[in-house]
């Protein structure tokens, strides 16, 4: 695994392409113990796969049943044109079989904009944070994202709201108080039956101490939200 993930292979993920969903199929053993180490392990192989390269990922979803593991990551790369390579995903399904002991099928989806993911986005904020104050960051996300919160939609289940939270000081910001909270919000969240709220965060440390960022993304469906939960994280 170690050389599968290295630095100097890191070019090797990024061909050119626009493949927007992957789906790959492993079998290495027929043991069914599924058990929290593996997750956890799961968790880590993942992280391991994206740092080298310049793509931010969600957590994982598992999905386990007798005969298979379904893993399922959401991506984002800036670059619309790369992709990411399927030798490499095949060198790391392989690893996942290993890791749980029976087939692995690995889902990574593309997701075009950062704000369809909380993990993402948080992930994508704390980014930009390295080289910009936090309302510049903020006002681009929600410039976006406005046509989305404030739109109508026919699709099962479309963004009504975000919330961003950033506690910590900044290197490109004036000095602050040490417990400096910075916190915007564009849209709604009130809570209905039809409403389903997405949380995720980021942390990180700067040179004035530690940084968080959380974000909260609220989505309204068209069908009961039991329905979209298992929608979410059985797919």
């Amino acid at each position: 695994m170690k050389d599968i993930l290295s630095n100097g292979l890191a070019k090797y993920y990024l061909p050119s392409g626009n493949t927007q969903i992957m789906s790959h199929n492993f079998d290495s053993g027929m043991n069914t113990t599924q058990n929290l180490h593996a997750t956890r392990h799961t968790n880590t192989l993942i992280n391991q796969f994206f740092e080298p390269i310049d793509v931010l990922a969600s957590k994982p979803i598992i999905d386990v049943t007798p005969t298979t593991v379904t893993v399922t990551v959401f991506y984002y790369m800036s670059d619309v044109q790369s992709a990411l390579n399927a030798n490499t995903i095949n060198a790391l399904g392989e690893v996942l079989s290993n890791v749980w002991g029976q087939a692995v099928e690995l889902r990574l989806v593309k997701l075009h904009y950062p704000y369809l993911n909380s993990d993402i986005l948080a992930a994508f904020i704390m980014k930009n944070l390295d080289t910009d104050r936090f309302e510049r960051v903020i006002n681009k996300i929600f410039g976006i994202t406005t046509p989305v919160v404030s739109g109508e939609s026919n699709l099962p289940s479309h963004i009504i709201g975000i919330k961003i939270r950033l506690a910590g000081r900044l290197v490109t910001e004036p000095s602050r108080p040490r417990m400096t909270v910075q916190s915007a919000q564009i849209g709604s969240f009130k809570n209905s039956t039809r409403t389903i709220i997405e949380f995720g965060q980021c942390s990180s440390v700067n040179k004035k101490g530690a940084l968080t960022v959380q974000v909260w993304i609220s989505q309204r469906s068209t069908t009961p939200t039991h329905y979209i939960k298992y929608w979410l994280y059985k797919y």
